[in-house]
């Protein structure tokens, strides 16, 4: 959910659902491990743990989101910027 920051009025919903990574099963409520802003683009990194799945959310234009789909390992977990913030480590 992409909220108002002064209101925490919802202002746009993205779901995460999908098939596992391993075993291709449908998972319809995979967790969401982390959710990091990029310090130089309107953009959030999204790690999904079961679906193993890196979301790129540009918000530029919230009527018109690009996702970018990077797939991965299940079972993502927390990241972090390397010490040049360029790098986002998973």
């Amino acid at each position: 959910v992409i909220m108002d920051g002064q209101t925490l009025e919802p202002k746009k919903i993205v779901g995460t659902r999908g098939t596992t990574v391993d075993t291709q099963e449908y998972h319809p409520e995979p967790r969401v491990a982390a959710i990091v802003a990029s310090h130089k683009h309107p953009e959030f990194i999204v790690n999904v743990k079961e679906t193993g799945k890196i979301m790129l959310v540009n918000y530029e234009d919230l009527d018109n989101l690009s996702i970018t789909n990077i797939d991965a390992a299940r079972f993502l977990h927390d990241g972090g910027w390397d010490s040049s913030m360029r790098y986002f480590l998973t």
